[in-house]
């Protein structure tokens, strides 16, 4: 049939009819573009750090893959010599579900130990003459924190000194005279004239002693004052001395200036534990008892968590908030630099007596390394191989913590020697960073 003879209102129709069918001839494309594909992403999952939403599609895919695992994998995958093993201990622990305790979150404020808190103020009123503890040091009990004077002291003092001359007078005539009346050579009215003296000189030498006693002056000050052995200090100074050991955390003292006994010029505290303050609500109250485990975490160390016992619940509530306040008392050893601040503000979660009405993945505390501020886990593949792999924590029972995402029911995660794994990553990382 002649193509141009046709009407024009069929060019249309005989152009897409042709189209069609050469497009029905083509070949398909090959399946080296279907097997490109499905290997681009599993390449992808084992070279990024899987984020906790992801944790459960890597662990998926390196379990299919076996033992294939692609060359540029070093990040997530480690692997250890024989030579290696045999220098480590590794212990591991299978995935499980259990029934886990609920927890309740709060927000909380750090604060010194009150037990442990003491305001130094003077017993009388002096003038700041020298000042030596500064703010943020560690004082010893009985170490001099001032050096003030006061008058009133050096009155006393004196006064002191002046009864214990009478006494001795006193003391050598009246047993100078009795030793005479037994003799008959002295009277009986000049013996007991000697008596009087001496016992009159002996309730002086009291009355000042102890004067010197409210003052604050210990038994070895007034002796050394008795025998005159003060160096060259003026009678009215004296020192305020700390009464316990901790850390100055508060100084309100110049020198020159008058300090009273209402006055509070130093502080001291021993940090070595503080308190966290935290508000329970009224519908919790039922669930939370005294002796509850508690995590706290403060955002001056995102990865790391403090563990503490609630050792106190408020018998007042507080009818504004419908809140309880509870204490609770976390260590704060000095070896680590007194990490825990009093003023900082914390998260606190509080594990209850309620517990889940689902079993959930849990698995040990020990297992749980930090890398970059993600939470992660190593999953033994076989020993001498282990997987890194990011999880998302939930609730903290005892020893063990909830896992919502990243890994598997059954597979086994390194607790002893999982800090020795990262290291290995953390070490491998800093190596590609100086290059």
């Amino acid at each position: 049939m002649n193509v141009s003879s046709l009407p024009p209102t069929k060019w249309p129709w005989l152009s897409l009819t042709v189209f069609l069918l050469a497009l029905g001839c083509q070949p398909s494309a090959p399946d080296e573009n279907t097997s490109s594909s499905s290997h681009t992403p599993q390449s992808s999952a084992t070279e990024q750090i899987p984020a906790p939403q992801e944790g459960i599609s890597a662990g998926h895919s390196l379990s299919e893959q076996g033992t294939h695992e692609p060359e540029h994998e070093d990040h997530e995958v480690i692997r250890l010599d024989p030579e290696a093993l045999q220098g480590q201990s590794f212990q591991t622990a299978v995935v499980e579900r259990r029934p886990i305790r609920e927890e309740i979150q709060a927000t909380a404020t750090i604060q010194p130990n009150a037990y442990k808190l003491t305001h130094v103020s003077p017993r009388i009123e002096g003038k700041a003459v020298q000042v030596f503890a500064k703010l943020g040091d560690h004082v010893q009990a009985g170490q001099v924190l001032a050096i003030l004077d006061s008058i009133e002291l050096g009155y006393k003092k004196s006064a002191f000194r002046q009864a214990r001359t009478m006494l001795l007078v006193n003391k050598a005539n009246y047993e100078r005279e009795k030793r005479l009346f037994k003799q008959q050579i002295s009277s009986e009215k000049d013996y007991l004239d000697a008596k009087g003296a001496y016992l009159e000189s002996l309730a002086a030498y009291q009355a000042a002693f102890e004067a010197l006693e409210l003052m604050g002056l210990s038994h070895e000050e007034i002796e050394a004052l008795g025998a005159k052995q003060t160096g060259h200090h003026p009678l009215s100074a004296f020192p305020l001395k700390a009464p316990q050991a901790g850390t100055v955390i508060a100084r309100h003292i110049t020198p020159g200036e008058l300090i009273t006994p209402r006055d509070k010029p130093f502080t001291i505290a021993d940090l070595s534990t503080v308190w966290i303050l935290l508000d329970i609500y009224e519908q919790d109250l039922a669930h939370v008892q005294v002796g509850a485990q508690v995590r706290i975490a403060v955002d001056a160390y995102p990865e790391e968590r403090f563990h503490g016992t609630l050792t106190y619940l408020d018998n007042v509530l507080n009818p504004e908030t419908r809140t309880v306040q509870a204490r609770v008392e976390i260590p704060n050893p000095p070896d680590q630099e007194k990490r825990l601040r009093p003023g900082m503000f914390a998260k606190a979660w509080v594990t209850t007596s309620r517990f889940k009405q689902d079993r959930v993945l849990v698995v040990p505390r020990s297992a749980i390394q930090h890398v970059e501020g993600q939470p992660v886990v190593f999953v033994e593949e076989r020993p001498g191989t282990y997987h890194k792999r990011a999880v998302t924590l939930g609730s903290v029972d005892g020893s063990y913590v909830e896992v919502r995402t990243g890994l598997k029911e059954g597979e086994r995660v390194v607790t002893k020697g999982s800090f020795y794994l990262k290291s290995i990553l953390e070490g491998e990382k800093m190596a590609g960073h100086t290059h």
